[in-house]
């Protein structure tokens, strides 16, 4: 006689996972933006935790601005924004073993059209903005207050690019762009022979010069390549631990100068 299969329960997830990969569908585009999650039954059903465990990780993305409740209605999904993205592309491309090689190769297909096309189109107010931000950056005292207005800096032309899809790039990478700026200006060599570079950037932005903005901006992502020696293919999520110590700041205070760039970026 054959018995009735028995039925697995469904996988009990913890609140943790549950929530980060609910982020991560919404970042990805898994959930559109505008769209309508399931309901709280369906989501309790799919991941196994109770119902007012799923109220509170809904309340989580509520605060995150990820999503909107309306009452009687359900959860609708927002349109993300950068610092959102930074949330995710950063921490993903370390999981993935991402390396300053990797960034750089990356850096100079977003960067460089950037600075092209920043050219062509800054405003005499835009041009005021990117000098302020290297004169600060020339006058900082600290690694991580050059590293603030190095961000800023190069945030700063990829909005001015006029390209929503380079700009939201740029952001989305930014926390690693970080990664490599604090181990770039911890450096004097590095640091010597890339600071003049910023002046030939916004000189050639100023000037409305696209192939010497362009030329400028490789050369100056690509310092990289010739002057980290070993670090180069270290994965970041390393070099962030082993080779910054001493420089780095705290965690938190890193994600804040991320927020803070990203933010008034945004909001510009």
């Amino acid at each position: 006689m054959t018995g009735r299969p028995i039925e697995t329960p469904p996988r009990v997830a913890s609140r943790a996972h549950f929530e980060a990969e609910l982020v991560r569908k919404i970042l990805s585009g898994g959930y559109a933006a505008g769209s309508k999650l399931p309901g709280e039954r369906s989501l309790a059903a799919e991941s196994g935790l109770s119902r007012p465990v799923v109220r509170e990780v809904l309340r989580s993305l509520v605060e995150r601005g990820l999503i909107d409740v309306i009452p009687a209605r359900g959860a609708y999904v927002n349109a993300p924004d950068m610092m959102q993205l930074a949330g995710l592309a950063g921490p993903t491309a370390r999981q993935h073993g991402a390396t300053p090689r990797a960034l750089v190769e990356a850096r100079e297909l977003i960067e460089v059209r950037s600075a092209q096309r920043a050219a062509e189109r800054a405003s005499t107010e835009d041009v005021k903005r990117l000098k302020d931000l290297v004169d600060a950056f020339d006058r900082a005292d600290s690694t991580i207050e050059r590293t603030q207005c190095d961000l800023a800096l190069h945030a700063s032309i990829a909005q001015l690019s006029g390209n929503p899809v380079l700009a939201i790039l740029f952001g989305a990478i930014a926390p690693l762009v970080l990664d490599v700026q604090l181990r770039s200006l911890a450096d004097p060599e590095i640091l010597h022979r890339g600071a003049p570079l910023h002046h030939d950037i916004v000189d050639a932005i100023a000037d409305g010069d696209a192939d010497r903005a362009a030329v400028s901006m490789s050369e100056h992502i690509l310092l990289a390549l010739e002057m980290y020696g070993d670090d180069l293919d270290v994965p970041l999520k390393e070099l962030a631990v082993g080779r910054l110590e001493g420089v780095l700041a705290s965690q938190r205070q890193l994600q804040d100068i991320v927020e803070g760039v990203l933010t008034s970026y945004r909001d510009a």
